[in-house]
Protein backbone atom coordinates (compact mmCIF):
# COMPACT_ATOMS: atom_id res chain seq x y z
CA UNK A 1 0.00 0.00 0.00
CA UNK A 2 1.12 3.53 -0.80
CA UNK A 3 2.09 5.74 2.26
CA UNK A 4 -0.57 8.57 3.65
CA UNK A 5 -0.39 11.79 4.97
CA UNK A 6 2.46 13.00 2.93
CA UNK A 7 1.54 16.30 1.63
CA UNK A 8 3.74 15.36 -1.73
CA UNK A 9 1.09 12.75 -2.25
CA UNK A 10 -1.82 15.00 -1.51
CA UNK A 11 -3.02 16.15 -4.59
CA UNK A 12 -2.45 13.15 -6.84
CA UNK A 13 -4.49 11.49 -4.26
CA UNK A 14 -7.22 13.71 -3.91
CA UNK A 15 -7.66 13.99 -7.45
CA UNK A 16 -7.91 9.82 -7.94
CA UNK A 17 -10.70 10.41 -5.05
CA UNK A 18 -12.49 12.69 -7.25
CA UNK A 19 -12.83 10.90 -10.97
CA UNK A 20 -13.37 7.65 -8.65
CA UNK A 21 -16.53 9.01 -6.71
CA UNK A 22 -17.83 11.22 -9.67
CA UNK A 23 -17.52 8.04 -12.28
CA UNK A 24 -18.93 6.38 -9.21
CA UNK A 25 -21.86 8.25 -9.25
CA UNK A 26 -22.60 8.36 -12.27
CA UNK A 27 -22.85 4.86 -12.71
CA UNK A 28 -25.72 5.07 -9.59
CA UNK A 29 -27.26 7.44 -12.05
CA UNK A 30 -26.90 5.82 -15.64
CA UNK A 31 -28.27 2.29 -14.39
CA UNK A 32 -31.28 4.09 -11.97
CA UNK A 33 -31.93 6.37 -15.42
CA UNK A 34 -31.87 2.29 -17.66
CA UNK A 35 -33.54 1.30 -15.33
CA UNK A 36 -36.75 3.87 -15.43
CA UNK A 37 -35.91 6.29 -12.58
CA UNK A 38 -37.47 9.33 -14.26
CA UNK A 39 -36.35 11.07 -11.73
CA UNK A 40 -32.51 11.41 -12.18
CA UNK A 41 -33.28 11.85 -15.58
CA UNK A 42 -34.11 15.23 -15.04
CA UNK A 43 -31.08 16.38 -12.12
CA UNK A 44 -28.24 14.03 -13.81
CA UNK A 45 -26.00 16.67 -14.99
CA UNK A 46 -26.50 18.03 -11.20
CA UNK A 47 -25.94 15.30 -9.20
CA UNK A 48 -22.87 14.18 -10.67
CA UNK A 49 -20.78 17.35 -10.00
CA UNK A 50 -18.07 15.46 -7.86
CA UNK A 51 -17.32 18.74 -5.56
CA UNK A 52 -21.35 19.22 -4.95
CA UNK A 53 -21.51 15.93 -3.40
CA UNK A 54 -18.61 16.11 -1.26
CA UNK A 55 -19.03 14.76 2.30
CA UNK A 56 -16.96 16.37 4.60
CA UNK A 57 -16.05 12.89 6.88
CA UNK A 58 -15.95 10.73 3.66
CA UNK A 59 -13.45 13.03 1.87
CA UNK A 60 -11.14 13.24 5.44
CA UNK A 61 -11.04 9.64 5.17
CA UNK A 62 -8.52 9.61 2.03
CA UNK A 63 -5.75 10.71 4.53
CA UNK A 64 -6.12 7.37 6.05
CA UNK A 65 -6.47 5.16 3.09
CA UNK A 66 -7.67 4.31 -0.85
CA UNK A 67 -11.35 5.21 0.83
CA UNK A 68 -14.11 7.43 1.16
CA UNK A 69 -17.75 7.99 0.12
CA UNK A 70 -19.26 10.99 -1.22
CA UNK A 71 -23.40 12.35 -0.14
CA UNK A 72 -26.02 9.64 -0.45
CA UNK A 73 -28.12 9.67 -3.61
CA UNK A 74 -31.54 9.50 -2.70
CA UNK A 75 -32.72 6.28 -4.31
CA UNK A 76 -35.96 4.31 -3.50
CA UNK A 77 -36.81 1.34 -4.75
CA UNK A 78 -40.40 2.46 -4.79
CA UNK A 79 -39.15 5.21 -7.65
CA UNK A 80 -38.78 2.15 -9.84
CA UNK A 81 -41.85 1.09 -12.00
CA UNK A 82 -40.67 -2.48 -12.85
CA UNK A 83 -38.87 -4.82 -10.37
CA UNK A 84 -37.75 -2.24 -7.82
CA UNK A 85 -36.12 -4.54 -5.34
CA UNK A 86 -33.62 -5.80 -8.57
CA UNK A 87 -33.85 -2.70 -10.05
CA UNK A 88 -33.06 -0.86 -6.13
CA UNK A 89 -30.24 -3.76 -6.47
CA UNK A 90 -28.64 -3.00 -9.55
CA UNK A 91 -28.69 0.56 -9.45
CA UNK A 92 -26.63 0.36 -6.23
CA UNK A 93 -24.23 -2.23 -7.35
CA UNK A 94 -22.99 -0.45 -10.40
CA UNK A 95 -20.82 2.61 -8.64
CA UNK A 96 -18.47 0.01 -7.02
CA UNK A 97 -18.34 -2.14 -10.12
CA UNK A 98 -17.47 0.84 -12.06
CA UNK A 99 -14.84 1.60 -9.42
CA UNK A 100 -13.00 -1.83 -10.03
CA UNK A 101 -13.73 -1.74 -13.83
CA UNK A 102 -11.89 1.46 -13.82
CA UNK A 103 -8.67 0.32 -11.17
CA UNK A 104 -8.16 -2.51 -14.07
CA UNK A 105 -8.04 -0.09 -16.71
CA UNK A 106 -5.69 2.50 -14.65
CA UNK A 107 -3.62 -0.37 -13.80
CA UNK A 108 -3.62 -1.59 -17.49
CA UNK A 109 -2.28 2.19 -18.36
CA UNK A 110 0.16 2.01 -15.44
CA UNK A 111 1.82 -0.84 -17.55
CA UNK A 112 1.00 0.14 -21.19
CA UNK A 113 2.27 3.87 -21.25
CA UNK A 114 5.78 3.39 -20.52
CA UNK A 115 5.92 0.81 -23.21
CA UNK A 116 3.73 2.43 -25.84
CA UNK A 117 5.23 6.04 -25.67
CA UNK A 118 9.00 5.06 -24.91
CA UNK A 119 11.13 8.24 -25.07
CA UNK A 120 8.59 10.62 -25.89
CA UNK A 121 7.33 10.25 -22.37
CA UNK A 122 10.25 11.81 -20.87
CA UNK A 123 9.23 15.10 -22.13
CA UNK A 124 6.63 14.46 -19.36
CA UNK A 125 6.49 14.03 -15.64
CA UNK A 126 6.90 10.48 -15.74
CA UNK A 127 7.10 10.17 -12.11
CA UNK A 128 4.27 12.15 -11.20
CA UNK A 129 1.79 10.21 -13.33
CA UNK A 130 2.46 6.92 -12.71
CA UNK A 131 1.83 8.17 -8.81
CA UNK A 132 -1.37 9.31 -9.89
CA UNK A 133 -2.22 5.93 -11.69
CA UNK A 134 -0.89 4.01 -9.05
CA UNK A 135 -3.24 5.82 -6.30
CA UNK A 136 -6.04 5.25 -9.31
CA UNK A 137 -5.59 1.82 -9.43
CA UNK A 138 -5.62 1.37 -5.14
CA UNK A 139 -8.69 4.34 -4.85
CA UNK A 140 -10.62 2.20 -7.20
CA UNK A 141 -10.18 -1.16 -6.37
CA UNK A 142 -10.49 -0.69 -2.90
CA UNK A 143 -13.54 1.48 -3.40
CA UNK A 144 -15.29 -0.72 -5.27
CA UNK A 145 -14.63 -3.35 -2.55
CA UNK A 146 -15.53 -1.67 -0.09
CA UNK A 147 -18.73 -0.31 -1.28
CA UNK A 148 -19.75 -3.82 -1.26
CA UNK A 149 -19.59 -4.16 2.48
CA UNK A 150 -23.20 -3.59 4.14
CA UNK A 151 -22.52 -1.15 6.72
CA UNK A 152 -23.94 2.88 6.74
CA UNK A 153 -22.98 4.66 4.67
CA UNK A 154 -21.26 2.56 1.73
CA UNK A 155 -23.50 1.13 -0.75
CA UNK A 156 -23.73 -2.47 0.06
CA UNK A 157 -26.08 -0.89 3.19
CA UNK A 158 -28.36 0.35 0.50
CA UNK A 159 -28.30 -3.18 -1.41
CA UNK A 160 -29.19 -5.01 1.92
CA UNK A 161 -31.55 -2.73 3.10
CA UNK A 162 -33.46 -2.97 -0.68
CA UNK A 163 -34.53 -6.66 0.22
CA UNK A 164 -36.19 -5.45 3.12
CA UNK A 165 -39.88 -4.62 3.71
CA UNK A 166 -40.45 -0.50 4.99
CA UNK A 167 -41.15 -1.74 7.82
CA UNK A 168 -38.01 -3.39 8.82
CA UNK A 169 -36.04 -0.76 6.62
CA UNK A 170 -37.22 2.10 9.20
CA UNK A 171 -35.81 0.27 11.85
CA UNK A 172 -32.56 -1.00 10.23
CA UNK A 173 -32.07 3.21 10.01
CA UNK A 174 -31.95 3.06 14.00
CA UNK A 175 -28.24 1.25 13.56
CA UNK A 176 -27.29 3.32 11.02
CA UNK A 177 -25.16 5.54 13.40
CA UNK A 178 -23.37 2.05 15.04
CA UNK A 179 -22.46 1.06 11.32
CA UNK A 180 -20.82 4.45 10.86
CA UNK A 181 -18.68 3.78 13.90
CA UNK A 182 -17.65 0.31 12.58
CA UNK A 183 -17.30 1.73 9.47
CA UNK A 184 -14.77 4.35 10.56
CA UNK A 185 -12.55 2.16 12.96
CA UNK A 186 -12.03 -0.07 9.65
CA UNK A 187 -10.42 3.29 7.82
CA UNK A 188 -8.52 4.59 10.84
CA UNK A 189 -7.73 2.61 13.51
CA UNK A 190 -4.44 0.09 13.37
CA UNK A 191 -6.76 -2.50 13.09
CA UNK A 192 -8.74 -2.12 10.26
CA UNK A 193 -5.94 -0.74 8.48
CA UNK A 194 -4.13 -3.88 9.22
CA UNK A 195 -6.52 -5.90 7.92
CA UNK A 196 -7.43 -3.43 4.43
CA UNK A 197 -3.48 -3.43 3.42
CA UNK A 198 -3.35 -7.33 4.05
CA UNK A 199 -6.23 -8.07 1.36
CA UNK A 200 -4.96 -5.80 -0.70
CA UNK A 201 -2.23 -8.01 -2.36
CA UNK A 202 -4.97 -10.60 -2.96
CA UNK A 203 -6.76 -8.44 -4.90
CA UNK A 204 -4.06 -6.88 -6.94
CA UNK A 205 -3.06 -10.92 -7.91
CA UNK A 206 -6.56 -10.98 -9.57
CA UNK A 207 -6.16 -7.87 -11.19
CA UNK A 208 -2.48 -9.06 -12.57
CA UNK A 209 -4.58 -12.37 -13.85
CA UNK A 210 -6.99 -10.53 -15.20
CA UNK A 211 -3.92 -7.90 -16.91
CA UNK A 212 -2.38 -11.27 -18.34
CA UNK A 213 -5.39 -12.81 -19.92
Amino acid sequence: MLLYFHLETLLPRLCAFLVAMALHDAAHLGAAWLLGNRAFKRGMAAAINPLGRLDTLGLAMTLFGPYGWSKPLPIEASQFLRWPRLANTLVYAAGPLMNVFLGIVFWWLNFTLPETFGARMETLDVEMWRVYLQYAVIVNVMLGLIHFLPLYPLDGWAIWKGFLSPGKQRKLAQYERHALVLVLFLMITPVGQWLLSHGYPYVAQVIMYLYSL
